[in-house]
């Protein structure tokens, strides 16, 4: 597909905009995907890469949802997910969701990786990731295939799986009964940055997370063909809830 024939999601539809007034982040997910918008991914020159409307992302997440049961993750499991902008990330963080899974980001390995090989860092990267495996004790690791080397190495040093999501989206995915989230579960586990201490994980409800987002589109007063434009990565906190999870619950392309 050509630049020319990706047409990015509208700023809005016909569906009326709600302000994050849902139960759980899964209620959230599925109302999004009744709305044309949807995510932009674009290069680093601006040029639109991919249009990913909510209801092909929720889509993606079902079926990433079954996948995750079919490999027995259950209820309240920990899957570990390297947080790159993209949307292979937001169909298997919604899947995560979906799943009542609690998942973590280690947010900064992506980042790293590009001048690991050139100062010779690959092995500090994977301590730092294999640390924060140990402490969190996920079911699976789940990455780019880019960064398979160094990625699935700290997964074997954990004795925890490790697959890149290339891998993983090619795994069955047979229909089955998704658990139900409620407002008090878990959403996901989010770690600090690590710049003053080691990094931190602070659990977040689905109830803490959707007040958050709806003091978002309330502070902003998010309405009426208005649009999200962002730099911030998804491993960053501000670039996750403010650029990605508040973008879906409140219906904003």
């Amino acid at each position: 597909m050509t630049d020319a024939e990706i047409s990015p999601t509208p700023n809005d539809c016909d569906l009326p905009r709600r302000r994050s007034d849902f139960a759980t982040f899964n209620e959230a997910i599925d109302y999004a995907a009744r709305s044309a918008k949807g995510l932009n991914f674009h290069d680093m020159r601006g040029t639109l890469e991919c249009s990913y409307p909510y209801v092909q992302m929720r889509e993606d997440a079902i079926q990433g949802a079954y996948r995750l049961v079919a490999m027995g993750i259950e209820k309240e499991d920990r899957v570990a997910i390297v947080a790159e902008t993209s949307p292979e990330f937001a169909a298997l963080f919604c899947a995560c969701s979906q799943t009542s899974v609690l998942q973590w980001r280690w947010m900064q390995l992506h980042e790293k990786t590009a001048g690991a090989a050139l100062h010779g860092t690959r092995d500090t990267t994977i301590d730092q990731l294999s640390v924060q495996l140990q402490s969190s004790d996920p079911k699976i690791l789940i990455y780019p295939g880019e960064i398979a080397d160094m990625a699935k190495a700290a997964a074997d040093r954990q004795g925890c799986a490790g697959e890149s999501w290339e891998d993983f989206n090619q795994r069955p995915a047979p229909e089955a009964e998704l658990p139900e989230a409620k407002p008090e579960d878990i959403c996901y586990l989010q770690y600090s940055s690590g710049s003053t201490r080691f990094p931190t994980g602070v659990a977040v409800t689905h109830e803490a997370l959707l007040h958050n987002l709806r003091g978002h589109a309330e502070s902003m007063e998010i309405g009426t063909n208005d649009r999200v434009v962002s730099w911030l990565p998804w491993y960053h906190d501000m670039g996750l809830v403010g650029c990605f999870l508040s973008l879906i619950a409140n219906q904003v392309s």
